[in-house]
């Protein structure tokens, strides 16, 4: 089958960002044995107009979608947080490309209204909804057309390469990397280093408290470097009086969970997004309620380093068996073509 992906190839950050999701889902439809197209939005965008603008190309990136369209006639279209080409032109591709069949996919947080409204403008042209929050949520996208999905972040053994599960002469206790250089005072995502950081643990922290954020091979070499992470989202980072609610966080985790998991490195996560109905509480995740907690867990098993071990190891074994590339690759085309489901998938396949 022809596939064109359509989401952002990042050139202008000159390979820093190869470990995104739209290159793990490209590999992960050319290894199920189907040709993949890549058809990136924005540098399309970028290189069409002499200011170097995506915005100011967006005309451009959408002719030559449609360009790329007819010559390469897809039988699935594929859009991963391509935000340059309309939803108008999407719904020509069915005519430039007669049968094709049309799915999009979101990684980010449905507590964001922006996210919300650009789904729903989609919904009604695609045929399948995926995004990496589950539940009922996902209700809003369902129309006449258009299914609705959970789908995990994917991890993919090209790209997450380390088995820190393997050692115990790593650098650093624990590595946590985030965006979260606002101005709240109470984010947890600073917070729970801090208190980290007062212990006796060593910590390797990016993205905040005026360090830069961790991209490329330095990120993957850093996350090498440690025995365990914190796997913190930024939910916890709303604000107090606008947390995000329960529906909207149902699974809801960042790519930073494919990459953590599938490095073998002990994670430890909060509650608040279930993610132990996906991995088995203190067996290949740990799972705790508050930052306190965090910090007391990351301070047992610094003390009890095989037991550290052996968890990094049964969460990467499970990461790696079942929630790679290939698989939500092939649920996409499945759910996309209404096709009878071909595996027993380890998350929630319940469609809306």
């Amino acid at each position: 089958m022809r596939v064109l992906l359509v989401g952002n190839a990042g050139e202008r950050y000159f390979g820093e960002r190869f470990y995104g999701v739209e290159h793990k889902l490209a590999n992960g439809f050319t290894r199920n044995g189907h040709v993949t197209h890549f058809f990136s939005d924005r540098d399309v965008a970028r290189n069409g107009t002499l200011f170097r603008s995506s915005r100011a190309g967006r005309g451009v990136a959408n002719a030559r979608f449609r360009d790329v369209v007819r010559n390469f006639r897809p039988e699935m279209i594929v859009i991963v947080h391509s935000s340059l080409i309309s939803t108008e032109t999407f719904a020509e591709a069915r005519q430039l490309a007669p049968g094709a069949r049309l799915a999009q996919f979101c990684v980010d947080p449905l507590f964001r209204a922006v996210n919300v409204d650009f789904l729903s403008d989609r919904a009604r042209t695609v045929d399948a909804t995926f995004v990496t929050t589950a539940g009922a949520a996902l209700a809003r996208f369902s129309t006449a057309t258009n299914v609705s999905g959970y789908i995990p972040n994917p991890v993919d053994a090209s790209i997450e390469c380390g088995r820190a599960f393997e050692r115990d002469d790593q650098a650093f206790d624990v590595f946590f990397a985030a965006n979260a250089s606002g101005d709240r005072p109470d984010d947890p995502r600073r917070t729970t280093p801090r208190l980290i950081a007062a212990t006796e643990a060593s910590l390797d922290c990016h993205g905040f408290d005026g360090r830069p954020p961790l991209f490329g091979h330095a990120y993957f070499r850093a996350l090498a470097d440690a025995r365990m992470a914190l796997n913190i989202n930024s939910d916890r980072a709303e604000t107090a009086q606008a947390r995000a609610p329960a529906e909207q966080l149902y699974l809801y985790n960042s790519d930073r969970i494919s990459q953590l998991m599938g490095c073998g490195l002990l994670t430890l996560s909060f509650r608040v997004n279930q993610l132990m109905e996906l991995f088995d509480e203190d067996r290949e995740m740990v799972f705790v309620e508050t930052p306190e907690e965090m910090r007391d867990a990351v301070l047992r098993f610094r003390r009890d380093d095989s037991r550290r071990r052996a968890i990094g190891e049964a969460g990467w074994r499970k990461s790696h068996a079942h929630l790679n590339e290939r698989l939500v690759a092939r649920f996409i085309e499945e759910v996309t073509f209404r096709r009878p489901l071909s595996h027993p998938y380890l998350w929630p396949t319940k469609l809306w």
